[in-house]
């Protein structure tokens, strides 16, 4: 192999350059991979830009990505002190190259999205089956094959990079610049599996770092410009998620985001808090989650007063409208848990813990000391008031109703009142349950006039099941009943003590205004103003003999009853203070568990430090020991038979700045040549061996061509003779054959004999079992005929029945459309009558508003929240029809139009178009062994011709191999 000599990086660009110019692009890409991969290039110098540059966009143009992944990772080690601007130089070549190529092929393709799953799985075994049956026409897998590749080409890319770049504080900001690129990527062409990976593959980084020790070029997670990066690329990650629709991702973000702000303790940059209380209110809104909704609202309106100069009072009114109505919106908590029953991981214990962490009440409670309801509009703080302060049931609709309007007109708010009304009928049962025993459904209709009857009556089931409410719905008499009362409002639940049996002071509260009608009707009886006292008088005392003993004994119950109820209630109390002690041992606990977490992690920066001293010390020793190394080496070297002029140059060199490295590369340089030395003298000595064995061979010719004559008659004679032999050897095996055929020949006549029996024996055999076989065709054939007269009439009665169904779809569709053109018409009225009170409103307008001098600081122009605000509307989820299932009709007029013809059983085309099995409806051959009516040894034989008959023109393909019955 001839040796590699390294040239400069100038005459390797130049010699790249005329070869792509002749169209020989691999052997430039292989010039500049052997210039730039030589050991001698081991420190940066600008000469290796242009190289570099132009490798790239080989690597792009020939999608070398394994050779890239070399080549960048040796340039980052030869440029990370020098130069880094340099490596982020050449990343940002690399994607700008990838990304144009991705956009052509995107333009050249007809797939905008693909459908493959992984770009790392591009081809499942499925998708190669899929393909090979598919008839889908050339051009559009040729479209596919043109823009996957690319596709897969930059994922790899994003991944490389990113691994290159992740532990090094100097390559921060380009870690996460190719970090929100690739999220990019992944909305622009709907990854949703790479998404996964990359998040998973960026929580991985981000471990290693928490777990990797101090280096100097090292991340470190303390300093706050690397948090408030991470925290930018969670915000764009966590945008992309919602994007993308990936909610689980989502929360994981979420979780990711509360680590990080767990280390920073505090971000310096409120905006960037600002955004984040944006998006996980807009994530906790989408998926249902109404309670951290309204708490993200009220941090980011907490953020807004407090660091936001300049604030108008617009805006932060709608700031903490928002708030308030999210927080009033937050439905009650439901006693059955929406965990799956089959899951087992659910945990009561920390459900539990976490209700007590956050709470409507506690929620409410906080923007009520914030003073949220002297900065919102009175309607809602009339709408608060009538939720939580007041007690007005029958009232409650009534008051509430201008609060409702207001909030339908904003577009911000309007997505709050579907969970009000909910709010409004569950707050209405539980009010109407404290003074009402029964209560009409009419008048709950009245209550709730926002409801029609249907949807109140659904909301109210509802309610009863979710919150476990003592009513019951009684049909018959139209009306609800109110049952013994336990209240189990968020306001007033109590998660630490179980629910218990038996009627407590707030249910006898409850009751007090139906005892007291109860009371005052039996009085009105026993008092009559018509009747004379003697009368009265006698009436009462027949009453009292007759009632003495059972008022006695009601007394007496009630006694025991007050007992009974004293008793409960001290072992009620006992209960209470047992709990009380518990809850506080378990402060206790955990205030002890706290502060020995405090010491131990004391213990472990103590344990760290004196680790890092002894560390220190151990690198200090080794550099000492590496010293001593080297002046061993410098002194067996001088000893040693190397050349001379190396030690003594050695020698001058500062140990201090001298390595093994370079000692050892000299060294080498010595012994290289000492070989080069003997290896000429080697070739010196072969060359006169090789002129000592050519004149011996010279010598020996003459000889060698005597013994081969020699030879050469020697072998003569031996074939001769070995050919005699075979000649006899066959002649006595001749004689021997002949005399076996005379005397075999006697016994011809008794083997002709023999055959003619057995072959009338076997046509008497095949006779009977032809017939067996004619008369089973036969009785097979009329249960075919009978089951396909079955199917065929199957197929016309589900035509007919599709039929009916697409013109009954027909129908609906024609209703649907006329209903969405009348609401499209209604819709354009009011928009146009808006605009136009719109423009009244304008008009009387004389002059804006004087704006307010700002104090500087981070603000933003005063807007109007009506008409700028964008409003969080959560996505419609649209439940699409089924499609009217084709009939199997077609597959049963293809196979009648057939006529059965004689093709071998195709399973797969027994598959009708509406998905459904053929076999399961017709006749079902099966398979059936004919027996061969021809004997093995009598095929010469003319088979005899079978009867014809009037159906034999119907094929029903017995005879065909393969075939079923």
């Amino acid at each position: 192999m001839p040796p590699v000599y390294y040239l400069k990086p100038e005459t390797v660009y130049h010699k790249a350059r005329d070869l792509i110019d002749v169209g020989k692009k691999s052997s430039a890409f292989d010039s500049l991979y052997d210039m730039l991969s030589n050991r001698r290039a081991r420190s940066w110098q600008k000469s290796l830009e242009e190289p570099m540059f132009l490798f790239v966009e080989l690597c792009v143009e020939l999608r070398r990505n394994l050779k890239f992944k070399r080549m960048i990772h040796h340039y980052r080690n030869i440029s990370i002190q020098e130069s880094p601007q340099s490596l982020d130089d050449v990343l940002k070549r690399y994607f700008s190259l990838i990304h144009e190529r991705t956009k052509e092929a995107r333009n050249q393709s007809e797939d905008i999205v693909p459908d493959v799953e992984d770009l790392d799985v591009p081809e499942t075994p499925e998708s190669l089956m899929l393909n090979a049956l598919s008839t889908d026409k050339s051009q559009s897998r040729t479209s596919h094959s043109i823009l996957m590749p690319w596709l897969k080409f930059l994922w790899e890319g994003y991944r490389i990079c990113l691994d290159l770049v992740r532990n090094n504080a100097k390559f921060e900001h380009v870690y996460h610049r190719i970090a929100r690129e690739a999220f990019q990527f992944c909305v622009d062409y709907r990854r949703n599996t790479e998404f996964r990976k990359l998040g998973d593959m960026i929580r991985m980084h981000t471990s290693r770092i928490q777990n990797a020790p101090n280096a100097p070029n090292g991340i470190n997670l303390n300093n706050s410009d690397t948090q408030i990066l991470h925290f930018e690329t969670r915000l764009r990650q966590l945008d992309c998620a919602m994007q993308l629709e990936m909610y689980n991702e989502a929360f994981k973000i979420v979780e990711d985001i509360c680590t990080i702000n767990m280390l920073a303790k505090k971000i310096d940059r409120p905006s960037l808090m600002v955004e984040y209380y944006t998006k996980t209110a807009d994530l906790f809104l989408r998926s249902h989650y109404n309670l951290f909704h309204a708490a993200a609202l009220f941090k980011r309106y907490n953020i807004y007063r407090d660091h936001k100069k300049g604030i108008s009072d617009e805006e932060l009114s709608s700031l903490g409208s928002s708030a308030l109505c999210a927080a009033l919106a937050v439905p009650l908590p439901h006693a059955r848990s929406h965990f799956s029953t089959f899951a087992g991981e659910y945990n009561q214990t920390k459900q539990k813990a976490l209700a007590a962490l956050l709470g409507k009440a506690s929620l409410i409670n906080d923007l009520t000391t914030s003073r949220v309801q002297s900065i919102v509009s009175p309607e809602l703080v009339t709408l608060y008031e009538a939720l939580e302060v007041d007690f007005q049931p029958l009232k409650l609709s009534q008051k509430i109703q201008p609060a409702l309007q207001r909030i339908s007109e904003k577009e911000d708010l309007g997505v709050y009142l579907e969970s009000l009304h909910e709010v409004v009928v569950s707050k209405t049962l539980l009010q109407v349950s404290q003074v009402y025993r029964t209560l009409h459904f009419d008048e709950l209709v009245r209550l709730c006039p926002f409801y029609d009857p249907l949807t109140l009556e659904r909301c109210v089931v509802e309610l009863i099941y979710n919150l476990e409410l003592p009513m019951r719905f009684d049909h018959r008499r139209n009306a609800i009943i109110f049952d013994v009362y336990i209240d189990l409002g968020i306001s007033q639940r109590d998660y630490s003590i179980g629910s218990f049996s038996g009627q407590t002071g707030t249910d006898q509260v409850s009751r007090q205004l139906t005892i007291f009608a109860q009371s005052l009707y039996q009085v009105a009886e026993l008092f009559n103003l018509n009747e004379s006292s003697t009368q009265v008088r006698d009436k009462m005392v027949k009453h009292y003999l007759q009632t003495a003993k059972e008022e006695h004994d009601n007394m007496l119950e009630r006694i025991r009853h007050i007992e009974d109820r004293k008793e409960q209630l001290e072992q009620m109390q006992k209960e209470r203070m047992r709990t009380i002690e518990e809850e506080e041992g378990k402060l206790e606990n955990e205030k002890r568990a706290k502060r020995e977490q405090e010491e131990e992690t004391l213990k472990k920066e103590a344990e760290q430090r004196n680790r890092r001293t002894a560390e220190e010390q151990l690198q200090m020793r080794k550099q000492k020991m590496e010293r001593e190394r080297l002046k061993t080496l410098l002194n067996s070297a001088s000893t040693s038979s190397l050349s001379s002029a190396v030690v003594p140059e050695i020698k001058d060199v500062d140990l201090e700045q001298c390595s093994v490295e370079a000692i050892v590369e000299k060294i080498q340089g010595d012994i290289c040549k000492r070989r080069s030395e003997l290896m000429d003298k080697a070739n010196a000595r072969a060359r006169k061996q090789d002129h000592f064995i050519r004149a011996c061979r010279l010598q020996e010719i003459p000889l060698l061509q005597e013994a081969a004559v020699v030879r050469a008659k020697e072998r003569f004679e031996l074939h001769e003779k070995a050919q005699q032999e075979i000649i006899e050897n066959s002649k006595r095996q001749h004689e021997i054959m002949l005399k076996n055929k005379d005397r075999l020949s006697r016994m011809k006549s008794d083997i002709g004999e023999l055959k003619k029996v057995l072959k009338a024996m076997e046509q008497a055999k095949h006779k009977e079992r032809y017939a067996e076989w004619e008369a089973l065709r036969a009785r097979v054939r009329e249960e075919r005929l009978a089951e396909r007269r079955a199917a065929e009439e199957e197929a016309k009665r589900k035509e007919q029945e599709r039929l009916k169904a697409e013109e009954r779809a027909q129908m609906e569709a024609k209703l649907r459309e006329a209903e969405a053109a009348e609401r499209r018409r209604k819709q354009e009225e009011e928009e146009e009558e808006k605009r136009r009170r719109e423009k009244e409103r304008e008009q009387e307008q004389i002059k804006p508003a004087p704006q307010k001098p700002t104090g500087g600081g981070w603000q933003r122009r005063a807007v109007n929240p009506s008409a700028t605000a964008t409003p969080s509307v959560p996505p419609v989820i649209s439940r699409k029809t089924q499609p009217v299932a084709a009939s199997s009709s077609a597959f049963s007029q293809e196979q009648s139009s057939r006529g059965f013809q004689n093709q071998p059983f195709n399973h797969s085309a027994s598959t009708d178009q509406s998905g459904q099995n053929s076999r399961s409806t017709g006749w079902v051959r099966k398979k059936v062994t004919i027996p061969d009516p021809t004997p093995s040894n009598q095929q010469h034989i003319e088979k005899p011709a079978p009867p014809k008959s009037k159906q034999q023109d119907e094929d029903d393909g017995w005879k065909q191999p393969g075939r079923r019955h």
